[in-house]
């Protein structure tokens, strides 16, 4: 044992998974902007790792992700200074908040909490498939700064959600979508870095195959996650990932009523 981190013997299956999910986690994330976090956290859920466990392991390896992704918008001109900086502070505020409350406050049956909040989002994310969200958006310091706590806050407390959060209300305003994507994706970054930063002080690492699989899986589709999407449609890539999240997330409910 060594500053939180646990050596256990290696489990391949555990590994391959994760490599697996990692892969298809960073390929949304690349084409959508969003949905990294929501999917590995079901996927880590699903396989019956600890909720405070999966949050810190997914914000984690998206800082690899995010990186790559917000490094790629700034190279090609899609981040937009002003908001950027109106994201940056309090995202981190929210996002440490969120790490902190999941660690210390002991909530009752938590992964079956998680698990409803992310049945929520595949259907949010099926929803957005088929229907235009266009809530005209204005980006005023007095409500992108309460937006940017509050996407923190559930990403940091529910490993997901800065991007559907953030990115959903921005879309749609004078702002081309481009560049409210490219300015989400890079304000990530430092977002996942503020809440595992926190995780890693409060929470140990064992299953480091499952962790090094997703970082693995996501940083290396990453540079490619366009490219690979190109041909496919936004459509198809958000129906099929809600309802994989969807079918995760069920299946981590329902034994609880049985």
């Amino acid at each position: 044992y060594y500053r939180g981190i646990d050596t256990t013997p290696f489990n391949s299956d555990l590994f391959f998974w994760a490599l697996l999910f990692g892969s298809i986690a960073a390929l949304i994330d690349g084409s959508l902007g969003m949905a990294y976090g929501v999917t590995g956290v079901a996927f880590l859920l699903g396989y019956g790792i600890s909720p405070v466990k999966a949050v810190a392991y997914i914000h984690i390896a998206e800082i690899f992700v995010s990186g790559s992704s917000g490094l790629n918008h700034w190279k090609i001109g899609n981040v937009d200074t002003k908001l950027f900086k109106k994201l940056l502070i309090p995202g981190i505020i929210g996002s440490i908040i969120g790490a902190l409350i999941i660690t210390k406050v002991k909530i009752p049956y938590l992964s079956i909490v998680i698990s409803i909040y992310l049945l929520f989002m595949g259907i949010f994310l099926i929803a957005k498939a088929y229907t235009k969200i266009k809530l005209q958006f204005k980006q005023k310091s007095t409500i992108v700064v309460p937006l940017a706590v509050t996407g923190g806050f559930v990403d940091g407390a529910a490993g997901g959600g800065w991007g559907p959060v953030v990115t959903t209300s921005l879309l749609g305003g004078k702002m081309l979508p481009k560049k409210v994507i490219g300015t989400v994706n890079a304000s990530e970054f430092f977002i996942n870095l503020a809440s595992a930063t926190t995780l890693l002080f409060l929470v140990k690492i064992t299953d480091w195959e499952a962790l090094a699989g997703l970082i693995i899986g996501g940083f290396l589709m990453a540079p490619y996650a366009a490219k690979a999407t190109s041909k496919m449609s936004v459509k198809m890539i958000l129906t099929v990932v809600g309802c994989l999240i969807i079918i995760l997330s069920i299946r981590k409910i329902i034994p609880l009523f049985i």
